[in-house]
């Protein structure tokens, strides 16, 4: 059998890109915004003003917004009730009270326009230095999200249950009776 290439490997699984941008509007739709990580620590992820949405094909089925809330949009929602799904969004996360505002793009997870929080440092180099933590720390949290995820994707029992509810929410921006 031959073997794939990287780049076919990258093509085969861009949808997961968009399936968590997706799924994580939804997550923060319905959770408020609150996020437990693994330990323990909450986080709050929120979508701002701006998004994109696309379809099969990015060229042909592309939607560009800027709406007050992107969660509860009617605008947002046609577009996944119209099969789209999230691959560009302008977020914020909070974390100890510290603010990030990013964009996110579903194509590799690439983090754009990243504002940090203000630094405490005095030095420029120290300064620097922390900024750079910052963006790991920032870094760390979108991975070990995905990662939550890429679980809930790979178990087919539990993406049936994740994915009814999310259905719903596209469907009529509820969540069904029992689902919380």
């Amino acid at each position: 059998m031959q073997e794939m290439s990287l780049a076919d490997k990258i093509r085969r699984t861009a949808f997961l890109g968009r399936e968590f941008l997706t799924w994580l509007m939804y997550r923060s739709s319905h959770d408020e915004g609150v996020f437990r990580l693994d330990n323990g620590e909450v986080v709050e992820v929120f979508f701002e003003r701006a998004l994109t949405l696309d379809g099969e094909n990015p060229a042909r089925e592309m939607s560009a917004l800027k709406v007050d809330d992107p969660t509860r949009s009617e605008e947002v929602l046609l577009s996944l009730r119209l099969g789209k799904k999230v691959s560009r969004a302008r977020l914020q996360l909070i974390r100890e009270g510290r603010e990030f505002a990013f964009v996110l793009d579903s194509a590799g997870l690439g983090l754009r326009s990243v504002k940090l929080p203000e630094t405490q440092a005095l030095d420029p180099v120290e300064a620097m230095a922390e900024k750079a933590g910052l963006c790991s720390e920032l870094e760390d949290v979108i991975h070990e999200l995905f990662v939550r995820f890429i679980r809930l994707r790979l178990d087919p029992d539990t993406w049936a249950a994740e994915t009814a509810p999310i259905a719903a929410w596209i469907e009529g921006g509820l969540v069904p009776e029992g689902e919380d």
